[in-house]
């Protein structure tokens, strides 16, 4: 019985070729996800062990607002006393004070900022060649015009010794004078990647932290005789709870631990990509198998004749099922392996540095890899397999290939799926839920999208024919049509994976269409200022409505500032009539009673001229411009921290830390400003930057528009992260975040759309080879090459618009559900995406059609009438 499944197995490669290309794809991409963040993590981990392998204990400041509601916490400074103080700690041999912080953004010759992706642009204070550092050429900077930088910078720039360089931090742009490049004891230019400036230690502070005398952390070396545990637990009990102390091993965990954050992103998107080709390769290979057992029912109903069990005869399927399952998968193996290898090159590029080690293979990533490629194969071979051998012989002697089954069981099935699913997602719709709303979407999608596989068949019959007339009534394209509908079942498998990835994607497409006109809206009714001056997406955040965080950069890092004057001077240009500054930050507030402390964008400025450019809408006390102490809350912090207008609150600003305020006003939350809003000093002293983050310009009636606009960005032109936006701009700006995360699911979901396209095109092939002699019959009877070619393109086509109307329609009202579940202000459907993919659909159709149409016209009359 082995013998002959592995010659029927030989006799069917190619076929079987098609369905193990799935497994290929998922395999590969599990490998890639392991392979990858095992090496760059353990590069990251080398970096920072090497990096901290001078430290034994670290004191820093701790974070005054949780980091996980802003991503990234600032840490506020440790004083210069505190260095004193652990002179005097027994066991310290030296106390050095460090200044070091990322979001030094050097700008290179174009006039743009240099930007990585992913390492820090870390700015420091110079103290000669300790620790790792080594001088390659010229000196450290010595007075407060001179920096020295590192090579990877150098090389990125093209900057060298005896030049000047540009360089943004939390104070506007600066000229330095390059005095000295540097490398590391390692004999790389660059640690992971990152850029480094080098400033005096009085420079460093102020640029880098923001007040003088002050150091991102506090380094103590141990004396002989006291190890870095002794020491830290001494260090912590003279600078108290106030302070971070970690040892070297400890600060090096934790510094890995924020660079794998970004490996978990690039592991989620692999292992998400796999998940999805697995789920739709079941489909592919259920299809695959199944057509295989129905033109082998004379063979299986021979070896049962023979004496063969049933137990033989299923055996022999999954048999076949493991065999395709180990080929693929250890091809997907040695794909993930080069896929990684071209990962780690790609990040190496973009970063501009050598990870310190080669690349990593998990022993225990691969196994499972291979195990739940063998698992899916098997997984989606059982009911082929279980169907194979409940055959009778006698029945199965004389059964033809496309065999005919009741649909009235998956039918019932399918619509009470269909019906609870619907269910579900309307009570979310309807219903106070709380927070198991998004539970019952969700639930609900799943089931109706499960309701829908099974309702497939029926819906094929009688959809099919009006989608075949569509294509033409010529004889070919009838022909066609009914060979399409001939076998629900089947037709119902091989658009599956159609149905589920354009589902995907019409879902994403409506939900990420929804978002940018609702931006688009709230923007427009919000912002009654004509200009908006800003760094990229820092609108977008100013309110926490599109992420929840404090505004940042592009690589998530020191949000665009500006100078104060710019405002100034803008006052002062013809045509202006107001110029109203914006100040931003992230915090926590406090809530009355025995509420936990919830994290809050903030923003600070003059409130009067906040509210004319914002057009805010007073609740109750007063908009006024606010004294020091004072803050203004919009109605849903206040009901949610269960606070009052003349009541007061404690609030911790990232620099600043815990402080009482007074409420004196409060307003209706808008897109653009939500949260507590501060006075112009308390935000200065308080925030991490004491410079503004947006600006809002408005014009007087008449005004020249373009002409304001020229001026206005001749006041900024300096500094490349900050440009002058219109209104739609400004929207469309705030709606970026949207267009990156929209775009990396189209890349992710389209690679899954490939694999739909192999499963019409298996079928296709199947099918062909099942009809072999009913070709021969029509080419006898006088069709035409010609005619052969249409008729099976004419059923892949009638497939391929089945299943991406399908797919589309249901993602379109599952999208919509989302939307309305979001509470968006919009309901937009992108009709041009959605007619690009149900085009995509159709041209996936003719290529599935090209080899098997081409094998049709082939078909020998006298070998096809005779073929068994």
């Amino acid at each position: 019985m082995l013998k002959a499944t592995l010659k029927g197995l030989l006799a069917r490669k190619l076929r079987l070729t098609l369905a193990g290309l799935a497994v290929v794809l998922g395999v590969m991409s599990v490998s890639a996800a392991m392979i990858t963040t095992t090496t760059v993590g353990s590069g990251f981990d080398s970096v920072f062990r090497t990096i901290s392998s001078n430290v034994d204990v670290s004191v820093s400041g701790r974070s005054n607002v949780d980091a996980e509601y802003q991503g990234k916490a600032f840490t506020p400074p440790v004083p210069a006393s505190v260095v004193d103080e652990l002179a005097d700690v027994p066991g310290a041999a030296k106390v050095t004070g460090e200044v070091q912080a990322d979001g030094a953004r050097p700008i290179g010759p174009d006039g743009k900022t240099i930007s990585v992706q992913g390492p820090p642009r870390t700015g420091r204070a110079w103290h000669g060649e300790t620790g790792m550092i080594r001088l390659k050429e010229g000196r450290g900077p010595t007075a407060d015009d001179e920096v020295a930088i590192n090579g990877g910078l150098a090389a990125l720039g093209g900057f060298t010794v005896g030049g000047t360089i540009d360089v943004l931090t939390l104070q506007p742009r600066q000229t330095f004078e390059v005095v000295g490049i540097y490398g590391f004891s390692n004999g790389l230019d660059t640690l992971g990647g990152s850029t480094e400036v080098a400033f005096t230690e009085p420079v460093a502070q102020r640029v880098m932290l923001g007040k003088p005398d002050v150091y991102s952390s506090v380094t103590v070396t141990a004396a002989d005789g006291t190890s870095p545990n002794e020491l830290a637990d001494r260090v912590a009990e003279a600078v108290g709870g106030n302070y971070a102390v970690r040892t070297g091993d400890e600060l090096a965990n934790d510094t890995a631990g924020d660079a794998m954050a970004f490996l978990d992103i690039v592991k989620i998107v692999l292992l998400g990509f796999s998940g999805l080709s697995l789920l739709v390769g079941i489909f592919l290979i259920l299809n695959t198998f199944s057509i295989l057992i129905a033109q082998r029912t004379g063979e299986l109903a021979l070896m049962s004749a023979l004496g063969a069990r049933r137990r033989q005869i299923a055996g022999s399927v999954l048999v076949e099922a493991v065999l395709v399952g180990t080929v693929a998968s250890g091809i997907g193996l040695g794909l993930g392996v080069l896929v990684s290898m071209l990962l780690k090159s790609v990040m190496e590029s973009n970063s501009g540095a050598q990870l310190p080690v080669s690349l990593i293979v998990p022993t225990s990533g691969m196994v499972l890899a291979f195990v739940v490629g063998v698992g899916v194969t098997v997984v989606a071979a059982l009911v082929p397999a279980r169907r194979a051998s409940r055959v009778p012989p006698v029945e199965a002697m004389r059964a033809s290939a496309a065999e005919q089954r009741s649909l009235t069981r998956i039918t019932v099935l399918g619509a009470v799926a269909a019906l609870v699913g619907v269910g579900a997602v309307v009570a979310s719709l309807v219903s106070d839920l709380g927070g198991n709303r998004w539970a019952a979407l969700g639930g609900g999608i799943v089931l109706g999208l499960f309701g829908l596989a099974l309702l497939t068949p029926v819906a094929s019959r009688v959809l099919l024919p009006g989608l075949g007339r569509l294509l033409g009534r010529s004889m070919p394209t009838k022909l066609g049509r009914l060979n399409a509908a001939r076998n629900p079942r089947r037709t119902a498998i091989t658009v599956a994976t159609l149905v589920v990835t354009l589902g995907l994607v019409g879902g994403v497409g409506v939900v990420a269409e929804s978002l940018r006109a609702d931006v688009t809206t709230r923007v427009g009714t919000d912002l009654a200022a004509d200009f908006v001056v800003a760094g990229d997406g820092v609108t977008g955040r100013a309110g926490g409505g599109a992420g929840g965080g404090p505004p940042t950069d592009a690589d998530g890092r020191i949000m665009p500032t500006f100078e104060e004057s710019v405002l100034g001077e803008a006052r002062g240009v013809d045509g202006v009539a107001a110029a109203t500054a914006q100040y931003l930050d992230n915090v926590q507030v406090a809530g009355a009673g025995d509420r936990e402390p919830a994290g809050s964008p903030a923003s600070g400025g003059s409130l009067e001229e906040l509210t004319g450019v914002l057009g805010l809408e007073k609740v109750s006390g007063s908009l006024a411009d606010l004294g020091a102490g004072e803050v203004a809350m919009d109605t849903e912090t206040l009901s949610e921290r269960g606070l009052r207008v003349g009541g007061s609150v404690r609030v911790a600003t990232e620099r600043g830390g815990w402080r009482e305020y007074r409420i004196v006003g409060s307003y209706e939350p808008i897109f653009l400003l939500r949260g507590p809003v501060f006075s112009p000093d308390d935000a200065k002293r308080e925030f991490v930057s004491a410079l503004p983050a947006i600006g809002y310009v408005k014009l007087e009636p008449g005004a020249d528009v373009a002409a304001v606009k020229g001026e206005i960005t001749d006041l900024v032109a300096d500094n490349p992260e900050v440009s002058v936006q219109d209104q739609t701009q400004a929207a469309d700006a705030a709606s970026s975040q949207v267009d990156i995360a929209e775009l990396m699911l189209y890349v992710l979901l389209g690679l899954s759309v490939v694999i739909g396209v192999l499963g019409v095109i298996n079928t296709m092939a199947l099918s062909i080879l099942e009809r072999t002699r009913e070709l021969g019959l029509l080419r006898a009877i006088g069709m035409r090459r010609s005619h052969m070619v249409r008729m099976v393109v004419a059923e892949s086509l009638v497939m391929a618009v089945f299943g991406g109307l399908l797919g589309l329609l249901f993602g379109g009202l599952a999208g919509a559900a989302v939307v309305a579940v979001a509470g968006l202000a919009e309901l937009a459907f992108p009709w041009t995406s959605l007619a690009i993919f149900l085009g995509l659909a159709i041209v996936a159709g003719l290529l599935a059609a090209l080899a098997p149409s081409a094998r049709a016209a082939r078909v020998n009359v006298l070998s096809a009438i005779a073929y068994e």
